[in-house]
Order: C-alpha cells, then structure tokens, then sequence
C-alpha cells in the first residue's frame, strides 16, 4: 500500500494512522520524492506490511469545464470562509508571523490576501510556503467543518503571476502537441495549478488535457482530441 505526505515523517504517519499501527512497527520504502512546478514537496511510501488495509482506486481525474469547482465539493457560504479565516490566522499566529488577513471576493474561488512584510518567506522557492499553508488551512478548516473547505491564498500578486506562467506553459504544451502529434507532459503540479492547466485549454477544438498519476501532485497530459 502506498500513502504520501509533505514529507517523510507525514508520509508514515498516514500510513500509520489509516492502517491503526504505530509508525515504528511499518516496513517501508520511499517510492517518490518531488516537488511541484512552483515547490510544493511531495512524498510517497510503500508499505509493506499494509496488506490488511483496503485497497484504494486512484482517482482518474480529466479536464474539468469552466466553473466547476463548486460541482466538487468546494463550499464558499459563510461557515466555510470563518472556519478557514479562523484556521488561517491560527496557524499564522503559531508561526510568528504577522500579517493582515483580508477576503477577496470570487464568485469562483474562497480567496484570501495575506498582506505584511512577514509575507516574503512565504513566497520563496516559488510559493512553497503560501503553497503548504493553503493545504494546511484547507484540510484543518474540512477537518472542523465536517465537508470540504478549499480556500486559495494570495500574496503580492503571487497568484495572477503563477496564472499566467501556468497559462503560458498550457498554451505552448498545447502548439507543440499540435506540431509534433505526440502528447506533452507537464511537470507535476497541485490540483490548484491542474486546473489553471485545463480551462486555459479548455476552449481549444484541437487538444485535450487529463491529468495522470496518483496522489496530491499529477502531471498534465496535453494532446490532441481524438477524431
């Protein structure tokens, strides 16, 4: 059985926790370690005494249409926004850091701007810190609420510069599957970035998009429809 975490030690503690034993008694190996296109890590471990635990299908995740998100599972009422604003400022406040919090309004996304000089180590390395916290807030927020909480945090204008790197890449992924014939495969990405991915390419007749693997972080293939 494989489970993954943002790190070695998250990664056995999964795995301890759905299987009901103590993290010292699982044999396993690291089977992936990566980071994202904008440094989000991920790491995957195989366990081998995990025989007992069902066994879980991997989702097949395909390009979404536009405006689908809230279709998932993403809740944006009032309970969501305080449970993820109270979420946030708790975790913030845990690791020192301090910044102003301000909601953004979005039809489409639960947007949060973190505003301070304190924001700056949270966008080295290409976001991995805003990147991490945005996960950590989601799943604890979810965890309290009882449903699913996706909320996206922005700094300095980090968020429009990724949507339209992500937008670029898509689009010259897409002209060189068009060239070549062959599919393109996109480093891996969040499920965040996936979909920044997918609608750019979404209103293309020529090419499709399907993201492949498993776990938090997939790769984008983009190639052309079938005829």
């Amino acid at each position: 059985m494989r489970y993954e975490g943002k790190s070695e030690e998250d990664a056995v503690e999964t795995a301890a926790r759905e299987l009901r034993r103590a993290p010292g008694e699982l044999k396993y190996r690291v089977v992936r370690d990566e980071r994202s296109f904008w440094g989000g890590r991920v790491v995957e471990i195989d366990v081998e005494n995990g025989a007992n635990a069902p066994p879980r299908e991997p989702p097949r995740e395909v390009a979404p249409p536009p405006r689908t998100e809230a279709a998932e599972g993403e809740v944006r009422d009032a309970d969501a926004f305080a449970a993820a604003e109270t979420t946030l400022t708790e975790l913030l406040s845990a690791a020192g850091f301090l910044v102003e919090i301000r909601r953004q309004a979005s039809e489409e996304e639960m947007v949060f701007e973190l505003i301070g000089d304190d924001v700056e180590p949270l966008l080295a390395n290409r976001g991995e810190g805003l990147s991490g916290l945005e996960v950590l807030t989601g799943r604890i927020a979810s965890k309290r609420l009882g449903r699913p909480v996706h909320p996206r945090l922005d700094a300095e204008g980090f968020r429009a510069h990724q949507k339209e790197s992500l937008e670029e890449l898509a689009l010259k992924s897409a002209e060189e599957a068009k060239r070549t014939r062959h599919p393109q495969l996109l480093p891996p990405l969040s499920p965040g970035e996936r979909r920044l991915v997918h609608l750019a390419l979404a209103e293309d007749p020529e090419v499709e998009t399907e993201s492949e693997g498993e776990g938090f972080l997939k790769r984008v293939a983009v190639k052309l429809k079938s005829t």
